[in-house]
């Protein structure tokens, strides 16, 4: 939850009725912000901003890409040359949203994006024009090595994993993280340096992305620790949840799994395989579950005891039975990916991370948010 989410006046505001507040600002890839650029007529508030017509935040913890935007701006804001304010090179949005109080003012607002412009498009028939935004994690992505890169073995994941965030976009910026003991293997990686951020982090069990407000963390599975309860969902009278529907799948889970460790410096393959046969286990591989497998190639592991030991740190988060649900909520600006919580629906009370959402930018319309089940010690 971001700084003042659990004050209790705000969420006192946010189960009653109240004010939506949105503000989009437009800034240069160089960190300037580019307000007088806007045209008089199409500026949003006072405080600056571009007047928008529509828009959301997409987040998920499911996608290298933590965040997206879509908004829909007046189509006098079409780019028509590559050096107009909304031309995708270079120039970025920041979005905001929060609420008014009854005094007019905005303590509770906050960032709640921050990424370049990737496409724009006018529609004749409307006349709007719709803008497409991606996290920072997408600047990464796009940076891939011009030649094979070698590891750093003396760095921690942590120093590693800033290493390769900061070579490719150099003013990057780092929230706080988890943080890893022991030292990265050597390895050479090829092209993908997102897939080597990949990599290294999930054979830690951890997930890499950039927060809101773009900085970068690396933090172990959220549905896998233990961690402070900061947010109660409940419907009915003084709830902020309109309807929701819970979900159980099978899909998910993988009752054996083998990790390979195969590196491209030439080192001999290593390779280890994890089952479940606790006793009586629903996921149990001779009970009725049946068998499930998943194959993980890893560079990292380096030993049969590392790879042994990653396939059973695996297989823990794996076979954990997960329920899930999908809400419908009074927009909450101040909800983070990874925040674990309770909701008190239906009759039943259970505790869950917030694994994905979708935030509107309207003055209007319910926020949809995803969940699933805590597994301490998954990982």
């Amino acid at each position: 939850m971001l700084p003042g989410g659990t004050d209790a006046l705000y969420r006192s505001v946010l189960s009653a009725p109240h004010r939506r507040y949105v503000r989009v600002e437009v800034w240069s890839g160089d960190g300037v912000p580019l307000e007088s650029s806007i045209p008089a007529h199409l500026r949003g508030d006072p405080e600056g901003g571009l007047a928008i017509l529509s828009g959301s935040v997409m987040a998920t913890l499911n996608s290298r890409v933590a965040r997206n935007l879509t908004v829909s701006v007046p189509g006098d804001l079409y780019p028509s040359d590559v050096t107009d304010l909304l031309a995708p090179f270079g120039n970025e949005i920041r979005a905001f949203m929060g609420v008014t109080l009854g005094d007019g003012s905005a303590q509770y607002v906050w960032q709640v994006f921050r990424g370049r412009i990737q496409t724009v498009d006018l529609d004749s028939r409307t006349g709007v024009c719709t803008v497409t935004c991606a996290d920072r994690a997408s600047d990464v992505a796009d940076h891939g090595f011009v030649n094979p890169e070698n590891s750093d073995p003396l760095n921690s994941v942590n120093a590693e994993w800033q290493r390769l965030i900061v070579d490719a976009l150099p003013n990057a910026t780092f929230g706080t993280s988890d943080m890893f003991a022991g030292t990265v293997a050597q390895l050479t990686w090829e092209f993908d340096r997102a897939s080597a951020l990949d990599e290294m982090t999930r054979s830690v069990g951890a997930l890499w992305y950039p927060l809101a407000n773009g900085d970068f963390v690396i933090r172990r599975l959220p549905w896998t620790v233990d961690q402070p309860l900061v947010f109660s969902f409940t419907d009915g009278q003084g709830g902020i949840v309109s309807s929701f529907m819970a979900r159980r799948s099978r899909e998910g889970i993988f009752n054996v799994v083998t990790v390979t460790g195969e590196r491209l410096n030439g080192d001999t393959p290593v390779h280890a395989t994890a089952s479940d046969s606790t006793p009586g286990g629903p996921t149990n591989t001779t009970g009725p579950f049946g068998v499930k497998s998943r194959l993980e190639r890893l560079q990292n592991p380096s030993t049969q005891g590392g790879a042994q030991s990653t396939a059973e740190d695996l297989l823990r988060a794996y076979i954990a039975p997960v329920e899930e649900w999908t809400l419908q909520m009074v927009p909450d600006a101040a909800l983070e990916l990874g925040d674990a919580g309770t909701l008190v629906l239906d009759g039943r009370e259970v505790v869950q991370v917030v694994t994905a959402f979708t935030l509107p930018l309207d003055l209007m319309g319910d926020m949809t948010t995803s969940t699933r089940s805590v597994v301490v010690g998954g990982v």
